[in-house]
């Protein structure tokens, strides 16, 4: 497997290119949405650059990916917290409310005895082919 070669940031010459190329899909998109011809002009001349000399983007694209990192921490972090306070707590709240305690965790500790139940269940073939 071959890496590719990093500079001190630890941006490399594709991840460049990278940048590059996104810079060519937003001046097609401008040129298309404020259908002005000199965004057209930009995207050929960043094409030119992205094909001879892409690491000219090397300061756009450390702080463009350094961003990125920055907002995939954030983000999950936050989509995470809010999948947690509007799913996980009502339905902790929810069977807190209607006594349900299927993990027995009352029962736990309680006594000598297991919390766990036993189930005598003799499997077959169909078990097995169609499991879900």
């Amino acid at each position: 497997m071959n890496k590719a070669k990093k500079n001190i940031v630890g941006i490399s010459k594709k991840q460049c290119v990278e940048f590059g190329l996104v810079t060519i899909l937003a001046a097609i998109f401008l040129a298309i949405y404020l259908r002005q011809n000199h965004f057209v002009t930009g995207a050929f001349f960043l094409t030119l650059v992205t094909i001879i000399v892409p690491i000219i983007f090397y300061p756009f694209a450390a702080v463009w990916f350094w961003l990125s990192k920055v907002l995939s921490v954030i983000g999950s972090r936050v989509l995470l917290t809010i999948v947690f306070f509007l799913v996980v707590t009502p339905v902790g709240l929810i069977r807190r409310l209607l006594k349900r305690d299927s993990l027995k965790i009352d029962q736990f500790k309680k006594s000598t005895k297991s919390v766990l139940t036993d189930r005598d269940h003799l499997y077959t073939a169909g078990d097995f082919t169609d499991t879900f």
